[in-house]
């Protein structure tokens, strides 16, 4: 069942929160999709029961937990889907998800739902800052994914996508997933200016007041840096050895799917430090090893 925030604003509740905006003359826009087709069961059932007729799907990025449910909405209800231009690719072509955590053709245990879903038409790309005819606006969110855009309605809500996350999923995984963390931090210092009535993160509790979770946010990425710095002052070591120090420092639960998210997330934090200046890499021993600056 829809719930409202405020408005035109509504969401589904979820283990990915659905946004939907009411156009008013009895069609809708759907923010996000979940994971796979009964995700978009759901959701098409949430709306018949609003007598709402799906117009187009928004996609905030291009995780498959966000838009697994597009194909069985595209196919049962002809809606359009919207998507950022890097984020489209990725969506029409899902096996490049698993491709880039693994670097290679991935491993079968990559290629689940959970990181490859159906794949989904794009309709169009939408470039960050502009707006819909009925005031939909996309705001430029990186730092979780490179194209990843937030959506502000008129009533004030802004859906976040994952920009940030919820303090009990930072104590569940301790190393929350990012790909850029110089551009995290930024789109979270942005965001702690405060400015929508309503703040919705796909994974989390809506909520009119941000500051404390955004800050939480913030300090585990410091942490995490901090980590790696303190790491690196006896000796230079690899990522590699930085991730098993990591993982059994944080007891962290290790699958094959997790253990390439963290690779991939330390790999972000590794760059990030290079690009402040606080780290270099150098190559012995038929190995690349970081070291402090």
């Amino acid at each position: 069942m829809l719930k409202r925030i405020s408005g035109n604003t509504f969401y589904l509740p979820g283990p990915v929160n659905i946004g939907v905006y009411d156009h008013g003359d009895g069609s809708c826009t759907v923010i996000d999709t979940g994971i796979d087709k009964d995700s978009g069961r759901k959701i098409q059932k949430a709306l018949e029961q609003e007598n709402l007729a799906l117009d187009r799907i928004i996609n905030t990025h291009a995780h498959a937990d966000h838009f697994g449910g597009n194909a069985f909405l595209v196919r049962r209800l002809k809606a359009e889907v919207w998507a950022p231009s890097l984020e489209a690719a990725i969506i029409l072509y899902p096996e490049l998800e698993p491709l880039y955590l693994y670097s290679a053709r991935p491993l079968p245990e990559l290629q689940t739902k959970f990181l490859q879903a159906t794949p989904s038409p794009v309709d169009r790309i939408i470039e960050a800052g502009s707006r819909t005819e009925e005031g939909l606006e996309f705001i430029p969110l990186p730092g979780h994914s490179l194209g990843q855009i937030g959506v502000a309605t008129p009533d004030g809500v802004l859906f976040t996508g994952d920009a940030f996350f919820a303090r009990e999923t930072l104590e569940k995984y301790f190393l929350p997933y990012f790909i850029d963390i110089p551009r995290a931090k930024e789109t979270m210092s942005s965001l702690l200016a405060g400015q929508y009535k309503y703040y919705l993160p796909s994974h989390g509790l809506l909520t009119d007041d941000p500051q404390e979770t955004l800050s939480a946010n913030l300090k585990r990425l410091q942490a995490i840096d901090e980590f790696i710095l303190s790491s690196l002052k006896g000796e230079p070591k690899t990522r590699e050895a930085l991730l098993a120090e990591l993982i059994s420092a944080c007891d962290l639960l290790l699958n094959p799917a997790q253990y390439h998210l963290y690779n991939s997330t330390l790999g972000a934090h590794l760059s990030g430090l290079a690009e402040e200046n606080k780290l270099e890499f150098i190559f012995a021993e038929g190995k690349m090893f970081w070291q402090l600056k």
